[in-house]
Formats: C-alpha cells, structure tokens, sequence
C-alpha cells in the first residue's frame, strides 16, 4: 500500500468519525479492507486515531455484510468487544452474523452476553433457539429416513422402523431426544456409546462431528444390525459388555450410556469403569427412569416391575452414586409429571385436609412431550427418566489447570 493510499484511507476513516459519509467513500473503504494488506492498517488506524472505535468498527462491519463482503467482517467485530466486551450493538451484529454463517450454538453464546432484556435482544434469543431446535430436528429426521424394516422392536432395544413409528412413536422421541443432548457435545470427540442397541445413536454422534464413535453391545445380531444400516467413517460397532470391556484406561473423551444402568447388577461398577475409560475431564453423559415415577413404592433393593431392569433409582440416588467418580455439569429430566397431576398427591393432599383443588403457579411446562429440561429450572414436578451430564473427577494428586467450555 502506497503512502498516498494510506492517507487517503485514514481521511476516509476520520470522515466516517466525524459523521460524514458518502456511498462512495465508503464502498472504497470496504474494498480496500477485502484486501489482506489493508485490514491490519485500518484497525490500527481506528484504534489510534479514532474517536468512535466502537461505532466505526460496527458500521464498516454491518455495511461489509450488506454488500456481501463477508471475509472481514467478523476481526472487526472482535476488536469492538475487546474494547467493549459486553457492547450490546456488537454481540447483537456478531450473533446475528454468526447465525447467518450457520454457526447458531456460537451465535446464542454471544447473545446471552447481552446486559439488558429488552425487547429485540429477547426476539434474537428466541430466534436462535428455535433456530437450533430446528437444526437438531432436522438431524433426528435424517436418521428417521434409516429404517430397519426387518426388525422387530421387542419393547427392550429400539430400533428405527415403521411399525416403532406407528405404534411406538412416544419410546421413539424419548430416545431421540436423549441422543440429540449428547450430540451437542460430539464435535471432535473420541465416544464409547456403550449398550449402542441398533446403532443409530452413534450415527447421529458421528453426524454431529464425533471424531470417531465406538457402538457397544452385548446382543450380537444388534450388533451386526447396526453394522449393516449404521456403518460408516469412524464408526466401529463391536461385541461387548460394559463390565469387561477391552479398551485400555483413558481411551475416550465422552462415554455415553442410555437406558443402561439398570440392566447391570451394580450401578456403581459401571459408573467406576466407565471413569476408567475416560480421559482427563472426559464427560460421561447417562441416563436412567425415576424409580420415585415408573416403581411408585418400590425400595431399591425391591425388583422392578421391568423384569430386565435390576435396580432403578430415585433422583436423589442416581446423583449421590455419580458423585463418587464425577462432578456434575446438569441434571436433565424427561418425561414429567406435574405434582398436581398425581393421585398420590391428592390423597395425601385429602389426609391432611389441604385444599385438593389447589394447583401451584411454579409448575413444568413443557413444549414438547419428551424435551429435555434442567432440574435446575423445574418445581413441582418429577421426571420419569433422568439425564447427567458429568465430568471425570480430577485425581486427588492433580489441580485444575483449566475449564472445559460446553
């Protein structure tokens, strides 16, 4: 860039500052910064001799996104937030950028950074979460397209067929839902998906960016099956039961087991082995029924009414047995019943002469049947199937050097 260049970039740039602007000027100022050379020269520029750095920084890239000129639009926009780093014009021009690109999960990370709740920053959240409410729908009906037409679903391992869809359409979307949680976290990830079933977890994992997916089962023809509708990439089904697997101590970033811990006689076994297999504050994502919903009177020790199932835990078990290999990141619930929904409340209600017809204002709305919702979130209400999502414990030698971002 010639000294005459450099000149006549800066007056550009000091007349945008002083609220002169012409199309022109401003077309050959966005031109100039397509070009690799000269993005360095105008930061510089507006971070010396600017007195509006923010405003200047947003317009030019706001006015780069109008006229298509995408390449440098979002360093423009990081230089604004190191200045400013909760400027709500910036994270509002950045999120909405970033939605457009597809990168909608970063998108809603820059939105939730906005201060203030007024009405058009509550429009762009709402917009971004429907956005990835769609975009995890859309990879649910991709694996609704696999079917396995030949196998019948005996009530224990799903599998993707008409006749599930038909008639099993509720087990169906509980499934899903758990598996679309977990593909939040694939991206680059080494995952173990132990007791895989048929297999059309670990696709959706290695869909959503897995690095590679292990699918472990127990039952060979599940297995097999999955082999032959799941296979791809990246994707080893094999052989396996989760107490004696064959992998060697930290193999993967991620293990994820759904609907598994029941069946096996000691939870606590699994859970020890599964943190074996885990790296260094690798997650483990798991799922199991509320004994307090599906064995209403059932103790723990007391066979459940499943009869492949050896033990179910309340809530506050489940939690209690994790905490001894791992920190817990959330607790989702699915599946919830409203207190005032239940007979038993009734009837204890009606013992103590409280008032039956009573219904509490705090109660889980939910918009859709078997969506997941934190704990953290939820009054007045029990879970059916509970939801962890955990991190590998530090060893007690060993200090924390850094935070995982989720």
């Amino acid at each position: 860039m010639t000294l005459a260049e450099q000149e006549e970039l800066i007056n550009i740039l000091l007349e945008l500052d002083n609220g002169l602007i012409t199309e022109d000027n401003v077309a050959k100022l966005l031109s100039d910064i397509q070009k690799n050379d000269v993005l360095e020269k105008v930061l510089n520029t507006i971070s010396n001799e600017i007195t509006n750095k923010i405003d200047i920084l947003n317009y030019l890239a706001v006015e780069g996104f109008n006229n298509g000129m995408f390449d440098h639009i979002i360093p423009l926009l990081q230089t604004s937030l190191e200045i400013d780093p909760f400027h709500k014009g910036t994270l509002f021009n950045l999120s909405s950028i970033l939605s457009h690109f597809g990168e909608i999960d970063l998108a809603l990370d820059y939105a939730k950074k906005i201060q203030d709740n007024s009405d058009d920053t509550l429009a762009l959240m709402k917009e971004l979460t429907n956005a990835i409410a769609v975009e995890k729908k859309s990879g649910s009906q991709s694996i609704l397209n696999m079917e396995q037409n030949d196998i019948k679903f005996t009530g224990e391992r799903l599998v993707i067929n008409q006749d599930v869809k038909d008639n099993f359409n509720n087990v169906l979307e509980e499934h899903l839902r758990r598996y679309e949680l977990a593909c939040e976290y694939s991206k680059d990830k080494i995952i173990l998906d132990a007791a895989c079933g048929a297999g059309y977890g670990s696709k959706m994992m290695k869909s959503a960016g897995a690095a590679m997916v292990v699918g472990v089962d127990i039952d060979q023809d599940s297995v097999n099956n999955a082999k032959r509708t799941y296979h791809a990439d990246n994707i080893n089904f094999m052989y396996g039961d989760v107490n004696k697997l064959p992998f060697k101590d930290e193999t993967f970033d991620m293990v994820v087991s759904f609907e598994t811990i029941e069946h096996i006689a000691n939870g606590a076994d699994w859970i020890k082995e599964s943190a074996r297999l885990l790296k260094e504050e690798g997650l483990f994502l798991v799922s199991t029924p509320n004994r307090s919903i599906t064995n209403p009177g059932n103790y723990f020790e007391e066979q459940p009414l499943n009869q492949h199932h050896c033990f179910e835990y309340n809530i506050t078990e489940f939690i209690g047995e994790l905490m001894n290999e791992y920190d817990i990141l959330d607790i989702f619930g699915q599946s919830y019943i409203n207190d005032h929904d239940s007979y038993y409340y009734h009837v204890m209600r009606e013992a103590r002469q409280l008032n039956r017809g009573f219904a509490p204002d705090k109660v889980v709305e939910q918009t859709e049947k078997h969506e997941l919702i934190s704990l953290k979130d939820v009054k007045n209400a029990q879970p059916m199937y509970i939801i962890a999502v955990c991190k590998k414990k530090l060893k007690d030698h060993q200090t924390i050097t850094k935070s995982q971002k989720l």
